[in-house]
């Protein structure tokens, strides 16, 4: 073997599992700069930046998130804060966690764990794809092309609003069916968007009237992509899929970040599992599948409310969202949302705590699941 791993793909979810995987021969396969090209809001809890040792890379902490209807905008304070960071310094300060050789190309395919690319062969022990939604090193396997069927797409860019909280835009008869528009503040200024639960494409229009309307600016640079609402098979053939191309990004809110540094925390650990002689790459296969399948509830819950929320009149999404200001309910929604990727559980994986050495039966990994370590 030329590599003891090789990961397809230098963003979140392919750095978080080679942070995990120091002193081994990984080859990070990446055809651009490490974190050059971003098409994320980059909003997240702040946790999540402690977690993982990448508080250098924050730009503004949030105590609560607006909700702007047609009449009326709601408030909602949050229970625990929230924060927008620079995309190209969280990348970095995670490559830096991490021992790799990093190859800029892009990936063509692979049979058995011999992957092909726009810069030679390789072989490796292990085939990672963290390579976004195209899952260009799994689908290769079964000669799949993905459609863009089960991905909703965003569009963004940032306006000189210098304001607090994170901000959501909900009028289908303005804005646009089926999506929704966004603020995120960064100090000085905010990226604001438009995305489509239908993956439409064509937004620069939607954004532009957007941004005249609710800001009385214009776009100034353009960022954005595709993201999944679908969840994935974890594992194609040989190949262990996470973030992305995984389809690893939760419905409705469209957060991605969070579940990709969990998943390729986990991934990296069962990987040195198999590294370590500790479990068989069949028995790490079944394992990361079964631990995937173990965090689906909360996307099958918004996934249900992505489809039924947009379907509802405005007199109905009112009514929530009034709901929502008794005391508790917000509260209440939020616990649940931060135990769906639990930051403190994140941080126990980023440092290895919760996987266990091997008992006679064989390589184990506690129910992930089962902990219910609250939000400070």
């Amino acid at each position: 073997m030329d590599y003891d791993v090789l990961i397809a793909g230098g963003s979140f979810a392919g750095l978080a599992a080679a942070a995990q995987l120091r002193g081994k021969r990984v080859l990070l396969v990446e055809p651009r700069g490490i974190g050059t090209v971003r098409t994320s809001a980059c909003g997240t809890l702040l946790a999540v930046l402690e977690a993982t040792g990448t508080m250098d890379s924050l730009l503004q902490v949030h105590d609560h998130c607006d909700l702007h209807l047609p009449a009326q905008t709601f408030e909602y304070p949050t229970p625990y804060p929230f924060c927008t960071f620079d995309y190209r310094a969280m990348c970095n300060l995670l490559l830096a966690q991490a021992d790799v050789e990093i190859l800029h190309a892009s990936v063509l395919g692979h049979r058995g764990h011999l992957v092909e690319t726009t810069r030679g062969t390789f072989d490796a022990e292990i085939l990672i794809d963290a390579s976004g939604w195209r899952a260009a090193l799994a689908a290769s396997s079964r000669q799949e092309v993905r459609s863009h069927q089960g991905l909703s797409f965003g569009l963004e860019t940032v306006v000189p609003v210098p304001v607090s909280g994170l901000h959501f835009y909900y009028d289908p008869d303005r804005l646009l069916p089926f999506g929704i528009g966004w603020l995120f503040p960064t100090g000085g200024s905010s990226r604001a968007g438009v995305g489509s639960y239908l993956g439409y494409t064509r937004l620069s229009r939607a954004l532009a009237e957007f941004l005249d309307t609710e800001f009385s600016g214009s776009p100034d640079g353009l960022h954005g992509g595709y993201f999944p609402f679908r969840r994935q098979s974890p594992t194609s053939g040989p190949v262990f899929r996470v973030g992305d191309a995984a389809g690893q990004c939760l419905p409705l809110t469209g957060e991605g970040i969070r579940p990709a540094l969990y998943f390729g925390a986990a991934l990296g650990r069962f990987v040195r599992g198999v590294l370590a002689g500790e479990m068989t790459e069949p028995g790490a296969l079944k394992a990361y599948r079964q631990f995937v399948e173990r965090h689906a509830h909360s996307a099958r819950i918004l996934l249900a409310a992505q489809y039924g929320l947009p379907r509802l009149p405005m007199a109905g999404i009112e009514t929530i969202a009034r709901g929502l200001e008794r005391p508790g309910w917000m509260d209440a929604l939020l616990r649940a949302y931060w135990r769906a990727f639990n930051p403190a559980v994140l941080g126990q994986l980023w440092s290895g705590e919760v996987l266990r050495r091997p008992q006679r039966s064989g390589f184990h990994v506690d129910s992930i699941a089962s902990h219910s370590i609250e939000y400070r």
